[in-house]
């Protein structure tokens, strides 16, 4: 049985995949593999690296039964094969939680790292030091540093704390340091060919085209203005849709949007999707790019928003 998160990991999926490796293996005496499609981003490395865990492998994920940690969607961990499978997550939109059994699933769960925590301190396991920080680094990159969290996520990270959880050190370790050139170059690239538009009167849509960064790219675009963040990356057939969307925008429009819309468009246009309330994904047949605008704007005008261009820019000449 190999333990599997989303490709591109980031902390939240690969501390519960980590963590839960080290609970089987000391409940069965059977080690676990833990792979990562495409290998965790660099936040991740770094956050492994620090805590003295070795960085999980990218290759040899399928296998006859597999646990996803974190995964919505089957375009998450394309490409892994399997006969049967279980699950721990906790997004809101989730296309295999129907598939997997054992299963558990949680949508009101803020963190996937926090159900793990809770599951294992409910089961009474002792959870070391470092493991008890690793939980904490994925529970805080999840919860944007507890900035969305609630009652239940404060006890369990009351608790972590309590068994020697280091917030200091999971703090130092999830700050992001110089940013890498190939990192900037992208972000700068994603500016240059973006479009902007407009839902109702006051909302803000951008779409653009990158090749690589995307999470980077969309988290500077919110940043910048956007209510919701669309970034395209196109990969031979297929195109990689990432959505990010502003808490303002959630709160507003009080539906999980960017896991609707990731749905929503993959469902659409020859693929699938899922994700979080104000982060998700997708992934659609790369003929389909040049409906992407049009799904966009049918997706807001059914939730009574309609959208205006301001600037078309370049992402679709870019990526179709």
């Amino acid at each position: 049985m190999v333990i599997v998160t989303h490709r591109n990991a980031d902390v939240d999926s690969v501390a519960a995949a980590v963590t839960l490796s080290y609970a089987l293996k000391l409940y069965s005496g059977t080690n676990f593999d833990v792979c990562v499609p495409e290998g965790a981003d660099a936040v991740s490395r770094r956050v492994l690296s620090g805590l003295g865990f070795n960085i999980p492998e990218s290759e040899k994920c399928s296998s006859r039964r597999v646990v996803f940690i974190d995964v919505s969607s089957p375009t998450q961990v394309e490409g892994v094969e399997f006969e049967e499978c279980s699950l721990v997550d906790h997004h809101s939109v989730n296309t295999l939680v129907e598939r997997c059994s054992p299963r558990i699933y949680d949508p009101s769960s803020k963190a996937t790292s926090a159900i793990l925590a809770e599951v294992l301190m409910l089961s009474g396991y002792a959870i070391p030091r470092n493991y008890a920080t690793l939980l904490l680094a994925g529970i805080l990159f999840d919860t944007r540093f507890l900035r969305i969290a609630d009652s239940r996520l404060l006890r369990v990270t009351a608790r972590l704390l309590d068994i020697g959880a280091d917030l200091e050190e999971a703090t130092h370790l999830l700050v992001q340091q110089e940013v890498p050139y190939a990192e900037r170059v992208a972000r700068l690239k994603s500016l240059s060919r973006m479009g902007i538009y407009v839902i109702g009167d006051r909302y803000i849509v951008t779409v653009t085209c990158v090749g690589a960064y995307e999470s980077s790219s969309l988290k500077y675009s919110v940043e910048a203005g956007s209510d919701v963040a669309i970034a395209i990356a196109s990969r031979d057939s297929v195109a990689r849709i990432t959505i990010r969307a502003s808490g303002r925008f959630v709160k507003d429009v009080g539906t999980p949007v960017a896991a609707e819309l990731a749905k929503y468009l993959g469902e659409r246009l020859g693929g699938s999707g899922g994700g979080h309330e104000a982060a998700a994904g997708a992934a659609i047949s790369r003929n389909y790019i040049r409906g992407l605008e049009k799904a966009i704007a049918d997706f807001f005008e059914l939730r009574g928003f309609k959208m205006r261009v301001l600037d078309r820019g370049r992402w679709m000449e870019e990526c179709a």
